[in-house]
C-alpha cells in the first residue's frame, strides 16, 4: 500500500501540469488530405506454371482512367 501511494505522488505532480485536450480532431486530418486524381484497382494476374498450376499475383495499381487497365502488365 505504501508503494503504491509514493508512485501516486511521484507522477501527481507530472499529471497536474498536463494539457489533455485533444489538439487536432478527425475532420481536421480528413480536411488535410489531399484527395487524388489516381483510382487505386486491385490487378489481380494469373501465371501458369512449368508444373501446369496455376498461381494469381496481385498488387494494387493507381490509374488516371480505368481504360488503361489493359496497358498494366
Amino acid at each position: 500500500m505504501f508503494f503504491f501511494e509514493a508512485r501516486f505522488d511521484i507522477f501527481a505532480a507530472q499529471i497536474i501540469g498536463v494539457d489533455m485536450a485533444k489538439q487536432q480532431s478527425f475532420s481536421d486530418k480528413l480536411k488535410k488530405k489531399k484527395k487524388s486524381d489516381l483510382i487505386t484497382v486491385k490487378f489481380i494476374k494469373s501465371v501458369k506454371s512449368p508444373t501446369g498450376n496455376y498461381k494469381f499475383n496481385e498488387k494494387f495499381v493507381q490509374l488516371e482512367d480505368l481504360n488503361k487497365l489493359s496497358e498494366v502488365k
